[in-house]
């Protein structure tokens, strides 16, 4: 199989993933409207952007300028994530009931995630439409994702030195509780 393009990913695959992960748990439709932007940047990105609603999830063209959260990433980043087999984060956020969470979060949250190949992936993003406060959290890829999958509490990683940061230590503790 090809790999998708952006536009096909979020146009074909996000609501694929969306639409197979309620069906394992249908309560979580119950949740106010979550909207997304991600700005994907190189050769072959563009502007894409995701609402879901209720049961459905919808692509829409271009970014949206009040979007809850707003991504970037470089091209090559994109790839890597939407290759992980990890579901898209406005699909995790709803599945895993955060979409409260994500609307009460105001300030921008750098990942720098260093891969088992010692490439690191790198993406911002702004909650909230505000760029203030910031974050950046710096730790291993695979721990990030075991932290965002419940298997690892984000205390006991910054205690176990897992879990760098710099910049605002209240936005980290706010932004934890997408972990928890």
């Amino acid at each position: 199989m090809a790999e998708p393009t952006p536009a096909e990913y979020f146009e074909q695959i996000v609501p694929q993933q969306f639409a197979a992960a309620l069906a394992g748990a249908p309560e979580a439709a119950n949740q106010p409207e979550l909207t997304a932007t991600y700005e994907i940047t190189g050769a072959g990105g563009g502007t894409y952007s995701l609402r879901a609603a209720g049961t459905r999830v919808e692509a829409l063209p271009g970014g949206l300028s009040d979007a809850d959260m707003h991504t970037t990433l470089a091209i090559e980043d994109w790839r890597a994530n939407a290759h992980s087999g990890l579901l898209d984060p406005l699909v995790d956020y709803v599945v895993r009931r955060k979409v409260a969470v994500v609307k009460s979060l105001k300030g921008m949250v750098r990942l720098e995630l260093e891969r088992s190949d010692g490439s690191v992936f790198q993406s911002a993003t702004t909650f909230g439409g505000e760029a203030e406060p910031e974050v950046t959290l710096r730790m291993a890829a695979d721990d990030y994702a075991a932290m965002m999958r419940g298997e690892l509490n984000g205390q006991m990683a910054f205690l176990t030195g897992k879990l760098k940061f710099d910049g605002s230590l209240p936005l980290l503790m706010q932004v934890g509780a997408l972990s928890a």
